[in-house]
């Protein structure tokens, strides 16, 4: 349940009590007035009646000695009305302080559901607030694995293929690579190299690199401190970018000194 919603309900059941008392206090009054007026009735002596006209025969001819007492029935009748008006002005109060509690009550449990509702919204708020960044996170996760898993597709592809593109090169080097099957063996070469930059690498004279080759011989002459080179290749290696997909075995040698070969002048 939303906060305005809440408020909206406080306000209507704050305006239905204060209808409700409102209704409450004018019966009271109503009924005040009534009493206050069926006690004036009461007060007053009934035309016609002997005990009418004895009032008044006493109250024109006043005995002897006594003084005229006119006003003793009017304030018989005042207090008589004050008597009634008492319960009914009790009960009225009683009502009001009813009606008091009964909206303090109501109040009090609207503000307890709008705490309540507030807890849940934060809550709400909480989590979904976790899981936005759940998300979040996920989705970078995901972009950043799209590369590498494109990478690990291609690799898996180019090692099926590597024992073709190996008789591809073993064809070229004996001369054998000609005509309709040389042109697609070349061109598979090709798109390979540009789509997905893999190329063949390691051949004789290229400086020997413990990241790219693999010694299976070494030498005579390689613990010399000559540059050690490749002096063949056994099989060759393949590159995706900088990834190593397959490393190229090969024989080691040490570069001779070309001044090492002439000989010394006596």
């Amino acid at each position: 349940m939303s906060e305005d919603k809440l408020s909206q309900e406080a306000r209507k059941a704050y305006a239905e009590a204060q209808k409700d008392f409102d209704k409450a206090a004018a019966h009271e009054v109503e009924k005040a007035s009534e009493a206050q007026k069926s006690a004036e009735t009461e007060a007053k002596p009934k035309s016609g009646s002997k005990k009418g006209k004895k009032a008044k025969s006493a109250a024109g001819h006043p005995a002897p000695g006594h003084a005229p007492s006119g006003g003793s029935a009017g304030h018989e009748a005042g207090g008589a009305a004050q008597a009634s008006d008492k319960p009914v002005s009790g009960e009225a109060d009683e009502l009001t302080s009813e009606l008091v509690q009964a909206q303090e009550d109501r109040i009090a449990a609207l503000n307890q559901e709008l705490d309540q509702a507030k807890d849940d919204l934060a809550r709400a708020r909480a989590d979904l607030f976790n899981l936005q960044q759940e998300y979040s996170n996920y989705a970078k996760r995901t972009k950043a694995e799209i590369p590498q898993q494109q990478e690990a597709g291609v690799a898996s592809v180019v090692n099926a293929l590597m024992g073709v593109l190996d008789d591809i090169d073993l064809a070229r080097q004996h001369g054998d690579l000609e005509g309709p099957f040389g042109a697609v063996a070349t061109k598979l070469e090709s798109t390979l190299q540009t789509r997905f930059k893999v190329k063949r690498y390691g051949a004789v004279g290229d400086t020997f690199d413990p990241n790219l080759h693999q010694a299976i011989q070494m030498a005579p002459g390689v613990d010399d401190d000559g540059e050690h080179v490749i002096d063949a290749v056994a099989q060759p290696g393949y590159l995706m970018g900088e990834r190593v997909l397959r490393a190229a075995m090969v024989v080691v040698g040490v570069e001779k000194n070309s001044s090492a070969d002439q000989p010394s002048e006596a």
